[in-house]
């Protein structure tokens, strides 16, 4: 499928961690390790990473990816939504070959991929 028919989220990571964001906090972000909500600050600037927040009642840093698959991972947020949503599609299933050659990743970290999004989709947290 050619790049200018998918959605926005496919195409740019920063726009990926927007969508995802949005998803995830419907009401604004929600500190992962607290629960805060009223406290938290979008933290900006060439010494942070995008989608870095603070949270101001236990003074911790959390992003959008704390505690789902995509903790971790340096594969950008926009190859791990179009992987999600070609191993959702229905049909005969996709391998990691394919996974590979579809998002233009290395094989084993499409194997990787795979098997984090297989689980997550087998215990429902997806």
């Amino acid at each position: 499928m050619a790049a200018r028919h998918l959605p926005a989220h496919f195409r740019d990571p920063d726009k990926a961690r927007s969508y995802l964001e949005k998803r995830v906090w419907p009401g604004g972000p929600v500190c992962p390790h607290c629960g805060g909500t009223d406290r938290n600050s979008r933290l900006k600037g060439r010494g942070h990473r995008a989608g870095l927040y603070f949270c101001g009642d236990c003074r911790g840093q959390f992003t959008v990816t704390v505690g789902s698959v995509f903790e971790h991972s340096k594969v950008p947020l926009d190859k791990w939504l179009r992987a999600i949503d070609l191993l959702r599609a229905p049909g005969k299933g996709m391998n990691a070959r394919q996974l590979q050659l579809a998002i233009g990743v290395t094989y084993k970290t499409a194997w990787n991929m795979t098997q984090r999004i297989r689980a997550a989709l087998k215990h429902g947290s997806m």
